[in-house]
């Protein structure tokens, strides 16, 4: 098995792969939507027409996709098969990764891609029914919701809201106009806040407190509006990168794992072992693993953790876990 060191290493090249392959692919399909269509379909009430502007169909957004099936999907299988090679070249053992390339791409597609484009639909509507409460022109909403295809739902959510308060502000009746820029009295500023805190994140809130402190122009709500939303979508795409950067190396050794069983290159009683970084982040549940399975798994079994049971690591987003293979009479690697 490849040392933690070179485990990370594989890791961060894998994850660089794969936030390039992410970003291509959200920003394409952001790009394909024709945003007049979208402004037309908000502005006449036609559900049907905003959904086929926004490229949405039976609860996925298509247009994500066939982005991701061009793009993430190759990088996935690709990595997944480099770390098999990697893990028979370790163990002096055989793999051949044609074997399992077909249940690869309907496990992806399924697992990884379609939850991701199904994930696009869901921040699309709630962008949609939280701006529908406000009077926001169409076209700043249109840009809004376009935009959270690259979102989780809970993120579009927060954009949306602060999106609202910005706007709140600068059409606030009680507004003053001073030196170009727009204030708004401390009482609404408070006001304003209270009534999207839950909402928003602490960038958020304290964004709002200084444009509402230092007064705001038209550009100036939509740069902030922008960075915030930028720093959602790249949050966001870390995390799934670096996520799947670590299931493609587990997946890979898995399959050449249960490959060299089945071919006999791996010794009969070798088994995969829960390891943890152990160190203070380490979570509990993560530390629980490695107790709930003393004495390893083999091929086709998972390792029974108080989340439920899994094949092999992340356990959860930010999982540092990995799995060892050793033989029960080794010392513990």
């Amino acid at each position: 098995m490849i040392a933690l060191d070179a485990f990370d290493q594989r890791a961060a090249v894998f994850e660089a792969e794969f936030l390039e392959a992410l970003a291509q692919a959200y920003g394409g399909a952001m790009d394909a939507v024709d945003i007049d269509a979208v402004i037309a379909a908000l502005e006449a009430g036609d559900e049907a027409a905003l959904a086929d502007a926004l490229n949405i169909d039976e609860g996925v957004h298509s247009g994500l996709a066939v982005a991701l099936s061009s793009g993430l999907f190759y990088a996935l299988l690709g990595n997944i098969v480099i770390a098999m090679k990697a893990f028979a070249n370790q163990h002096k053992s055989r793999v051949n990764p044609s074997a399992d390339i077909a249940k690869l791409r309907e496990d992806i597609e399924r697992n990884i891609l379609q939850p991701m484009a199904r994930r696009s639909y869901e921040a699309i509507t709630t962008a949609h029914r939280e701006l529908q409460k406000s009077d926001m022109t169409a076209r700043d909403k249109a840009t809004l919701i376009i935009r959270s295809i690259a979102l989780a739902p809970d993120q579009a959510r927060s954009a949306a809201h602060f999106a609202r308060a910005l706007h709140e502000a600068m059409t606030a009746k009680d507004r003053s106009d001073q030196d170009g820029k727009t204030y708004v009295t401390p009482a609404t500023a408070k006001l304003i806040l209270q009534r999207h805190m839950k909402h928003l994140n602490a960038a958020q809130r304290s964004g709002l407190r200084s444009a509402f402190s230092k007064g705001l122009t038209e550009s100036d709500t939509a740069d902030l509006q922008s960075r915030h939303d930028r720093a959602l979508i790249n949050y966001r795409q870390s995390i799934i990168a670096r996520q799947e950067a670590t299931r493609s190396i587990q997946v890979g050794e898995y399959l050449a794992f249960k490959q060299g069983k089945a071919n006999r290159t791996i010794p009969r009683d070798a088994r995969r072992y829960w390891k943890t970084r152990g160190d203070e982040r380490v979570r509990h549940d993560h530390r629980m693993v490695m107790v709930m399975n003393p004495n390893g798994v083999d091929v086709g079994q998972a390792f029974q953790t108080p989340l439920g049971p899994v094949m092999h690591p992340p356990l959860e987003v930010n999982c540092r876990c990995r799995v060892v293979v050793r033989r029960p009479s080794d010392a513990e690697k």
